[in-house]
């Protein structure tokens, strides 16, 4: 079933993909079968702690001890669950959402790929199967951010989310390696603890684990990706932003702090970072106009929470952590879809356009105001509850690290008012001149007739909402689920109990202070809104983002302009010195003995066609002589290789010339005309004397290449060819099997560059500008805060 369960998205997503022409926005309700196998994961999971582990071996490589390998233990199978509730709802909520013009072909099938990339990288108990479905869920966020990808913002947030993800890649791969040698083997639940905690590669993984956990859940200062990733239609931001991709370096800390928890610079790292990125998160969330921004930094601000818990390695603080983060997927995800119904039926997220929503949309209000009340901390909600767990960790940890705690939760209570004001406060517009667009949308909501939205859109929201209310009047069921992971988290000897009512406290009072100081942050909100402007520094993760992709570019350009940039010859010049050098190099380094070859007589006329074609070129007074007569000199190598007992080497050579001849005569109508390039006297000689050593270094590096430096290993593939790989052809044989990762690669190359240039060809209208972006140089970068966020409506452009 955990196999499945992985590969199963994979298999609908390729359906999908076929039938969406046909089946239309339909389409989402055959993706949603693609999270069933997810879903009856929950049948094991009733059974833990209980239950041992499930685990499914499939051989992949043998030879190189390569498998997919899954476990299923508590906190896997939760978090595959958890994946698989949300991953439905997002994808049964699309169904309704997306215009009758989405491109349906890619919607479902990107994010089936996801889901299911999520499912193997919380399933997987095999470092290197780790790293590669890490690897996918950040290729496949790039596509579902950048899926309208006309828009500059939704490109500008794709790739800022792929890089960022992408770094901390290269650090996951570094730590996983250095894991594997330590602990001796690539089964994660294998691993000798005890060596890797002695190796001297501990505290370097570690630091390459944090890094990994920190961009993928956009802690601080990686959180500039997620505020930009909201360009994507809101089911995906529902999907990756409450329960999938920015929980996956939350999931890393939670499995890799069995290992790393020992060593107290685990903790002293992650805990400040989670609270930091918890407080930064609630104060940028409070400055927000529009409601995804909102909630995107609100989600900086909780998975900082969830990170800080994580990061004690203490009992107290998974049970804390994993109750909390049952509770944020509920309301979080509740949350997104109740700002996409707004937007659907409004026409607008921007918060000063929006007003007393709770009379035209009633259900809607209802299903926000539990979410918020729960996201807020607020009984009876199951918010509340894993707040309350939260206080009491960091009451356990120290004054310094209570009084952050208490801060992000007073920000936290005032950025969720805020969001509530959409449906309390009246029209309240803003007298300043607004941007065009800004305009646009604010006349559009304006005369737009607001109705409630559907039972097709309230109804996923609806649920869960319904799952964040029990989890607060029934805490059982909470500490239930939670207590499925206590053996695979090892907090099994905690004996705390959850409950709504625990008496009065200290964390309870701390709660009761947090809820009126935040009541003093709301009513003093015009005030506060001033502070933050004029604390608004000049420098943030964005300045530096852009300046440090703005430079590499520049710098690109600089090299580029003063090396491929130059006219043909002078490229061509630069070449054969560089050639001509390693060349020399080469022969300097190998036996100076130069043998006699013999050669059978058909070879000279070979040469000299080959020679005669050179000198023909240079010759040549029009285009298609040159052309022509270059060809010469790729069929005399087609007769050389024919000579020497190389027919299917001939016959390659022979395809390429004839190709490579009509590809030029085809091009021909879009070259410029035929002339001459003026050369100096010396530019003359010196291209003379390239010429001149360029024949001369390769006749001695040929020669110096008939004896070997070490013995040849070419009669090894002779005696090996048949037995060995099953073949008579040892050329066949060298391609597909012993060195079949090069043909690999350079098939993959191929590929690759063949998907570039259809794309190029099927290029349609041009892309919009990004908006986040300043029009400006990387030397004179202008101030871009961090709250400013694209205000788009979201419709397939």
């Amino acid at each position: 079933m955990l196999t499945l369960s992985v590969f199963f998205p994979f298999v609908i997503a390729l359906v999908c993909a076929v039938l969406a022409s046909k089946m239309q926005r339909y389409t989402g309700l055959l993706a949603a079968t693609g999270f069933v196998p997810a879903l009856l994961l929950a049948l094991p999971l009733v059974g833990m702690p209980a239950a041992l582990p499930t685990r499914e071996l499939t051989s992949w490589v043998p030879e190189l001890s390569l498998s997919l390998l899954f476990r299923g233990d508590g906190f896997s199978l939760l978090f595959a669950v958890l994946i698989g509730v949300i991953g439905t709802l997002a994808t049964l909520y699309a169904v309704s959402y997306l215009s009758a013009d989405e491109k349906f072909g890619r919607f479902y099938p990107y994010l089936l790929a996801f889901g299911g990339s999520m499912l193997g990288l919380v399933l997987c108990d095999n470092l290197p199967l780790l790293y590669m479905f890490w690897e996918m869920t950040s290729i496949t966020s790039f596509l579902l951010i950048g899926l309208w990808h006309t828009r500059g913002a939704a490109r500008d947030g794709a790739v800022k989310a792929f890089l960022v993800s992408a770094f901390g890649g290269i650090a996951l791969l570094a730590a996983l390696v250095m894991l594997s040698i330590a602990g001796g083997t690539t089964t994660l639940s294998q691993l000798n603890i005890s060596a890797v905690q002695a190796s001297p590669f501990f505290i370097p993984a570690m630091l390459c684990i944090i890094l990994a956990a920190a961009t993928k859940s956009a802690q601080l200062p990686f959180h500039l990706w997620l505020p930009t990733a909201m360009e994507a239609p809101t089911p995906i931001s529902a999907f990756l932003h409450s329960a999938t991709m920015v929980k996956a370096g939350v999931m890393l800390v939670a499995k890799f702090g069995l290992i790393f928890g020992a060593s107290a610079l685990w903790s002293a790292i992650l805990v400040p970072l989670g609270l930091a990125s918890m407080a930064w998160g609630s104060w940028l969330a409070l400055r927000q106009t529009d409601l995804k921004a909102l909630l995107a930094y609100s989600t900086v601000s909780q998975l900082g929470l969830l990170m800080s818990l994580y990061g004690l390695a203490s009992d107290e603080g998974r049970f804390a952590a994993t109750a909390h983060l049952l509770n944020h997927a509920a309301f979080k995800a509740a949350l997104f879809f109740v700002v996409g119904i707004i937007d659907h039926e409004t026409g607008t997220r921007e918060i000063p356009f929006l007003h007393n929503l709770r009379r035209t949309m009633p259900i809607t209000f209802v299903l926000a105001l539990l979410a918020t009340i729960s996201m807020a901390g607020l009984p009876p909600l199951g918010g509340f509850i894993s707040k309350e767990l939260f206080y009491e960790a960091m009451l356990h940890r120290g004054p310094a690290f209570i009084a952050v705690a208490v801060l992000g939760s007073v920000l936290t209570f005032a950025y969720c008012a805020r969001l509530l004001s959409i449906f309390f406060m009246p029209r309240k517009l803003n007298n300043d001149p607004l941007p065009p667009v800004v305009e646009e949308e604010r006349r559009k909501a304006l005369k737009k007739d607001i109705h409630e939205a559907g039972p097709a859109l309230y109804l996923p929201a609806a649920l869960l909402v319904t799952v964040a209310l029990v989890f607060g009047l029934w805490p059982q069921l909470l500490e239930r689920l939670v207590r499925t992971t206590e053996n695979s988290l090892q907090f099994g000897a905690l004996t705390e109990h959850l409950a709504l009512w625990h008496g009065v406290t200290t964390a309870l009072l701390l709660s009761i202070f947090t809820w009126l100081l935040g009541s003093v942050v709301v009513y003093f909100a015009p005030q506060v809104a001033t502070w933050q402007k004029r604390l608004t520094p000049r420098w943030n993760a964005n300045t530096l983002y852009y300046q440090i992709t703005d430079g590499l570019h520049d710098a690109a350009t600089w090299l580029i302009t003063r090396t491929q940039g130059l006219a043909l010859p002078d490229q061509l010049r630069i070449m054969l010195l560089a050639a001509g050098l390693m060349a020399t190099y080469a022969v300097w380094l190998s036996p100076q003995v130069f043998h006699p070859i013999s050669l059978p007589l058909a070879i000279v006329p070979i040469a000299v066609l080959l020679v005669g074609g050179a000198i023909g070129v240079l010759l040549s007074r029009n285009r298609l002589t040159a052309v022509v007569v270059m060809g010469l000199t790729g069929f005399g190598s087609a007769a050389f290789f024919l000579a020497f007992g190389a027919p299917d080497l001939a016959l390659t050579q022979l395809l390429v010339e004839a190709v490579t001849v009509v590809l030029f005569l085809l091009a021909f109508r879009y070259l410029p005309g035929f002339r001459d390039l003026p050369r100096t006297r010396g530019r003359l000689l010196l291209d003379s004397l390239l010429a001149a050593a360029a024949g001369v270094g390769a006749t001695l590096l040929t020669l110096s290449s008939v004896r070997f430096l070490a013995p040849p290993i070419s009669p090894w593939y002779l005696l090996n060819s048949y037995p060995g790989g099953g073949g008579k052809n040892v050329v066949n044989v060298l391609l597909v099997d012993f060195r079949g990762f090069d043909t690999l690669g350079e098939s993959l190359v191929v590929g690759m560059v063949a998907l570039a240039v259809v794309a190029l060809v099927r290029l349609g209208k041009k892309g919009e500008p990004n908006p986040n972006k300043p029009a400006t140089s990387s030397l004179h970068v202008k101030e871009h805060p961090e709250e400013s966020m694209p205000v788009t409506k979201e419709v397939n452009p």
